[in-house]
């Protein structure tokens, strides 16, 4: 009997495999801490880092700290994007990987505002300033891992699984903290179970890590560094690849403000009519659940029909079906409104957010894709996510109801729209 008989030759785990499993578990790690953070904020940090000032204050004192992670992540965009442009995709995903985790564990280990005074919120803001920058470089390259290892054929379907990922982790999240807040004395929780939550990222980093380190360079990249003539500057790839850039962040400006919309403004407007908040909180996580299923078949469908198609679907029919959704709140009945936010999420939401990891990274080529990506995609984040609920609340407060929200949701689509018809189609096409 040979050698060979003996020990059969180990077949070699095909590369979007392992680029797959750690760019979801990151994903879902990403949102775990998100969501954590904006449950914190809304709860606990007004008391545990800003007891001194008054109720309204703390929570917009607390909220701010919130927004300090959005204001990052451009900045994280910038640098991890040109680090995984130049030492490689898996190399930076490790850092970006380390400093969401760690930066969210830390949280969980603030003393309070009564133990060492200012230096308590000092030290909150430091960190969301470090998860912030973290998240900036985390979705990218995620997006770039994945597209750079798939079958040309399955990029859009492989790719959406990212986008999933996030809804896995804000489910895990939010069912963590409503579990210990309700099975702890109120007291207890407020003081230090609430950081239990936190400090179980650790695991999340370990688990994440440990894929992580065993992930190759695509060979779109090793490919790509390995060509001896002289490559463009960054700012020549800036000017190179602006309309691309333009592109997508027009195309986020509809979907990123959206969610936003549905998640946070809706929830407000919900309860505002009567809605309890028990059935809007559960309505969430029910588009949740929907998102997480849906999202890898409207990628599928990405493959076949084309990002451009996929996406115009998922815009229209949201805009379409926004008055409707908001008529749903109103009737305060809660299968009505679970129905409104699994619809919004399922129909509305996850063809746009199916088609975003595979379409973005496709526009650019190997060597700026990572910043390219990163850079367009922050930068819509900070115009669009970030300011909606905000820019929504001020217009109802302007108008007294909802049309004036509903014109500035239709302006937002027809960017979008807009964006969509003039970027490229790239299902099917050859990497640059």
């Amino acid at each position: 009997m040979t050698e060979e008989t003996q020990a059969p030759r180990r077949v070699k785990e095909p590369p979007h495999r392992r680029a797959l499993a750690a760019s979801v578990s990151g994903q879902a790690l990403e949102w775990y801490d998100f969501a954590l953070y904006g449950l914190a904020a809304a709860i606990i940090f007004p008391r545990m880092f800003f007891p001194d000032a008054e109720p309204v204050v703390g929570v917009l004192a607390s909220f701010a700290t919130f927004a300090v992670g959005f204001i990052a992540r451009p900045v994280g965009g910038f640098v991890f994007g040109r680090m995984g442009d130049r030492i490689g995709r898996a190399r930076t995903l490790m850092i970006t990987i380390l400093l969401m985790g760690i930066g969210t564990m830390l949280i969980g280990a603030i003393p309070s505002f009564e133990s060492i005074g200012l230096l308590a919120p000092i030290l909150l803001v430091m960190l969301r300033l470090i998860q912030g920058l973290g998240i900036g470089g985390e979705w990218s390259g995620a997006a770039v891992l994945v597209v750079e290892t798939s079958p040309r054929e399955r990029r859009g379907f492989l790719s959406s699984m990212i986008n999933s990922g996030e809804y896995v982790g804000t489910l895990v999240a939010s069912g963590l903290f409503a579990v210990l807040a309700l099975v702890m004395p109120q007291e207890a929780f407020q003081t230090w179970g609430w950081r239990v939550p936190f400090l179980l990222s650790g695991v999340g980093v370990l688990i994440c890590w440990a894929i992580r380190r065993r992930l190759e360079e695509p060979e779109t990249f090793t490919d790509a560094i390995s060509v001896v003539e002289a490559q463009p500057t960054f700012m020549q790839s800036i000017r190179a690849e602006g309309r691309h850039i333009l592109g997508i962040i027009g195309l986020r400006m509809f979907e990123n403000a959206s969610a936003y919309i549905i998640l946070a403004f809706a929830v407000t407007y919900a309860e505002s009519v009567g809605v309890p908040t028990s059935t809007t909180t559960l309505g969430v996580s029910l588009a949740s659940v929907v998102a997480i299923f849906l999202i890898p078949v409207f990628g599928g469908l990405s493959d076949r029909i084309g990002r451009r198609k996929t996406y115009t679907i998922g815009a229209v029919f949201l805009i379409l079906f926004f008055w409707p959704f908001f008529l749903l709140l109103d009737t305060n009945n809660a299968l009505l409104v679970w129905v409104a936010f699994g619809v919004a999420y399922g129909l509305g939401m996850s063809p746009m957010l199916a088609v975003a990891p595979a379409w973005f990274a496709e526009l650019f080529p190997t060597r700026f894709r990572y910043s390219g990506t990163a850079i367009s995609a922050n930068i819509a984040t900070v115009l669009a996510g970030g300011l909606a609920p905000f820019i929504a609340v001020a217009l109802m407060a302007m108008s007294g109801n909802l049309v004036l929200v509903m014109v500035y949701l239709v302006a937002l689509a027809v960017i979008s729209l807009l964006a969509a018809r003039l970027t490229p189609e790239t299902a099917g096409s050859e990497l640059r």
